[in-house]
């Protein structure tokens, strides 16, 4: 597994000629003084794009995700962007004739949302937030596809940029209405009990020795799904993620765990045992691990029959979520004998 990698599978060049919509092309324009100014503003106009989804397969309704940027480098947030996809077959390069357009919406990052609101893209200059654009898209062939983004910004100012993406024949990670792994991650009373070090529970208890969100450490997937009870399940490592997208998200779940732990159990795996010996967390590489590598993070519910009911891989879209929990029958608090909040400090 690849924790750092920010995709399952490396990006191909930017260059994708996508076909246009209508059919004449234009005819040669005479060269002038101004053709040098004129390939700047171009430059100055195009959008740099980096899909940020991990696992995108053939079929209805897949999520993809982007990140885009300006020529100076500078995230664009809010409002929405235009998706236009088309086939590429079995290779990246030629062209595609498009086949899709769709409106793709500004997710921010739970925990580092941008400052300010816009109805329209906006560059997001000298900020620390971050976000995504993401729709829903239907991937009705493997292979390569392509993807040009469109933006109509808040100045006024129209900008573009393209690039490619690969879609597997099949999820490589567990999908919607896949059984659910019965993993028996690590929890509190592994630490008590010696069998694990509390870092890896949470990485993040490295600089502590006390493990951070008890709550997100009581039970293991397995017993949720053996007593049919929901789980949402995130698999990260605070410490160790580099990519601007990964965001807060244990606290993120741990404050929704604290909102909802009368509909779901909650449960944090961390992706590494080890991080210095570069070893794996075996109930982490059960979720996530594929024959390519890996890449965190992932949030997952599982249902009362222990089906997955939604995943979320990169950004969490906390509203979605929500909805999901709000729409859960209560369940009754955990058997006695579950470790307690108070068996480790905050």
């Amino acid at each position: 597994m690849r924790s750092r990698l920010p995709r399952l599978s490396a990006l191909v060049a930017l260059a994708l000629l996508l076909a246009a919509c209508s059919g004449g092309g234009a005819q040669d324009e005479p060269e002038s003084a101004t053709t040098e100014e004129a390939g700047e503003a171009d430059a100055d106009r195009q959008l740099a794009v980096a899909v940020a989804s991990f696992d995108l397969a053939v079929g209805e309704d897949q999520r993809l995700l982007t990140g885009i940027y300006t020529s100076e480098r500078q995230l664009l947030g809010f409002g929405e962007v235009t998706f236009d996809l088309g086939y590429l077959g079995e290779e990246a390069g030629g062209e595609a004739e498009l086949t899709e357009s769709v409106q793709a919406g500004f997710l921010p990052v739970p925990g580092a949302e941008p400052e300010g609101a816009s109805s329209q893209p906006t560059v997001l200059m000298g900020q620390d937030g971050a976000g995504v654009y993401q729709a829903r898209v239907d991937l009705d062939q493997a292979g390569w596809w392509g993807v040009r983004v469109t933006a109509e910004l808040a100045d006024g100012t129209v900008r573009e940029g393209q690039t490619t993406f690969e879609v597997l024949p099949e999820p490589a990670v567990p999908a919607v209405g896949d059984e659910a792994p019965a993993t028996e991650n690590f929890t509190i009373a592994d630490v008590e009990a010696g069998n694990a070090t509390p870092a890896a529970l949470d990485s993040r208890a490295e600089q502590t020795g006390d493990i951070p969100a008890p709550i997100l450490h009581r039970a293991t997937i397995a017993d949720a799904v053996e007593q049919g009870r929901p789980v949402v399940a995130i698999f990260s490592t605070p410490v160790y993620c580099v990519s601007r997208f990964c965001g807060p998200l244990a606290e993120t779940v741990e404050d929704l765990a604290n909102r909802y732990e009368d509909r779901a159990d909650f449960v944090m795996v961390e992706v590494w045992e080890d991080f210095e010996q570069q070893r794996l967390n075996a109930a982490a590489a059960e979720w996530i691990q594929t024959e390519a590598g890996g890449n965190e993070p992932w949030t997952f519910l599982v249902g009362e029959d222990g089906r997955i009911a939604a995943r979320w891989d990169n950004v969490l879209d906390v509203e979605e979520l929500e909805a999901e929990l709000e729409a859960l029958p209560a369940i009754p608090p955990r058997a006695e004998g579950t470790p307690a909040d108070d068996l480790v400090e905050d």
